[in-house]
């Protein structure tokens, strides 16, 4: 494990991991990104799951169902789930994905939000609001200042006191973490997967 990493995870609460065959036990929901025909018969969607945000797919048990909606896990609306890499979701699920996760952000915001409340120096010269897709250095001594020794109650918050799009900030970086497995830290994994 990287230093910056180890910081990172000492600002985090602790959670154990679940076993490597027990990954989607804890997921809730999983959104529809894309619909996809399987030949020679039936569909198979791409998805996203919430909480943990992985990228899945599975066979669609139910053709009601179309892109967007969000089905309760278990379900037999669909078949097992299966994670998959994002080199390999289709372009609609690609263009999909941003919304998608701001969408599970604002409705599950407390592990998210911890990340703006809890950020911390990851080096002598690197801050961690500089994981953040257009955050240098300035900015985020900025962000640090507005954001006090109180923290922050909600994503408005933050948007006005820093001039930034928060959330959008947020699941643009975990965009990039799910295009680049080797990106260091994950905050994917730090704030929803195990690190909590």
């Amino acid at each position: 494990m990287m230093c910056s990493q180890k910081v990172l995870l000492k600002m985090l609460p602790r959670k154990q991991s679940a076993p490597a065959d027990d990954i989607f036990t804890k997921e809730t929901h999983v959104k529809i990104l894309d619909l996809l025909e399987k030949r020679p018969f039936g569909f198979e969607i791409e998805g996203l799951t919430s909480p943990s945000l992985y990228l899945v797919k599975a066979r669609l048990n139910d053709e009601s169902l179309s892109n967007g909606d969000k089905i309760e896990l278990p379900s037999d609306k669909i078949g097992h789930l299966n994670e998959i890499r994002y080199k390999d979701i289709t372009t609609t699920s690609q263009s999909e994905l941003v919304e998608g996760i701001m969408e599970e952000i604002n409705s599950n915001p407390d592990n998210h939000l911890s990340f703006f409340n809890r950020a911390n120096n990851i080096s002598l010269k690197v801050h961690s609001f500089q994981l953040l897709p257009t955050i240098g250095k300035s900015k985020a001594q900025q962000m640090v200042q507005a954001r006090g020794m109180i923290g922050w109650e909600n994503f408005s918050d933050i948007d006005g006191k820093c001039s930034i799009e928060s959330v959008r900030l947020l699941a643009e970086r975990y965009v990039v973490e799910m295009e680049d497995s080797v990106q260091i830290p994950r905050l994917l994994d730090l704030l929803l997967r195990n690190g909590m």
